[in-house]
């Protein structure tokens, strides 16, 4: 295949809440090491009801979905954020900015002003269907958008942005790389090429920050099951190949347990089989608590745990993907 132009754009995002301006009681620098809760998880096609001619067919102009079910939807994920309690939520799949400012409504009222969402930010790829989000208890500084241009023989498809925000807490920072890669459809040979192309762009911007020692999150739903990743030095590690010849970065896999086994249940289960695509990958200054797979809630069946994907027509379930959560400390 000739390779005609390999473009990357990296734009600065506006956070999308009128909250993330600074708040007054922000937290003072601390010496001590900071702890946070990640939560991570593909909402599975978050629209809202208004009809924008972008959303999937299955939404449009569909009787079962309008302003009533999308309220029931909206509700019944806040009280899964609310289960989780993290301290910033990642989510993927979500329509519009407006969906993040419902969700927000939806979670507010919060009694402890420590657990409250005060900051938020949201990004997609122009024309495109679905973006990716983050809520935060914390403040989200540099907000920044890396996009691609690639032009070859094949024409590239729709190819969402990756997300970069770093989260302040008491003067300590932790940058976030927020990712949602191609999907395996039309097959996952015929497509695992535009997923090495956006493998490449978050190992170049993240070896900025690892070289450097710095703490590095990357997260999200990355269409990829954790054995399909270059294996890295340790049991535990995989290898983000940035391609043209430049150094790649090792990071440290959540799904691995101590023992070096893997964490179960997986985060998706298609087709009898259960995958590892949802991912949390940890790099350069920061300590990794805990890892879990969130199966003890509605969004899963009790005893088997695999996800109640949402139905439009009857209005039941949650999402095809089970929530990842993590605690680290930075």
């Amino acid at each position: 295949m000739k390779k005609i132009v390999y473009l990357i754009l990296s734009l600065v995002l506006v956070a999308v809440m009128s909250s993330c301006m600074a708040s007054a009681d922000h937290e003072s620098y601390s010496e001590k090491a900071q702890e946070i809760k990640i939560a991570c998880w593909n909402t599975q096609t978050f629209f809202d009801s208004v009809t924008e001619g972008t959303e999937y067919a299955e939404f449009i102009k569909n009787k079962s979905w309008n302003d009533e079910a999308y309220s029931i939807r909206l509700e019944r994920l806040a009280s899964a954020i609310k289960d989780f309690d993290a301290d910033v939520v990642v989510l993927e799949e979500i329509e519009n900015e407006s969906v993040m400012h419902d969700i927000a409504n939806f979670l507010a009222g919060e009694w402890n002003s420590r657990k409250a969402y005060t900051y938020a930010c949201f990004t997609k790829e122009k024309e495109g269907s679905i973006g990716v989000g983050v809520l935060s208890r914390f403040e989200l500084v540099s907000p920044t958008v890396h996009g691609m241009d690639i032009r070859c023989d094949t024409e590239m498809p729709s190819m969402r942005p990756l997300l970069q925000v770093t989260v302040l807490k008491a003067g300590h920072e932790l940058t976030l790389f927020v990712n949602h890669w191609k999907s395996m459809s039309g097959g996952k040979e015929e497509t695992e090429m535009w997923r090495e192309y956006q493998e490449g762009l978050l190992a170049r911007r993240m070896s900025g920050k690892v070289s450097q020692n710095m703490p590095v999150i990357a997260c999200g739903d990355f269409n990829r099951d954790l054995m399909d990743f270059s294996e890295g030095e340790e049991h535990d590690t995989v290898y983000l190949n940035p391609g043209l010849d430049e150094e790649g970065v090792s990071v440290k896999s959540l799904w691995y347990t101590q023992s070096g086994s893997l964490v179960e249940p997986g985060s998706y289960y298609f087709e009898g089989e259960w995958s590892r695509i949802d991912h949390f990958f940890a790099s350069g200054a920061v300590e990794v608590i805990d890892f879990n797979v969130q199966t003890d809630g509605p969004w899963c069946n009790e005893s088997t745990h695999v996800p109640e994907r949402y139905m439009i027509y009857s209005g039941k379930g949650y999402s095809d993907h089970l929530p990842i959560t993590c605690r680290v400390r930075f």
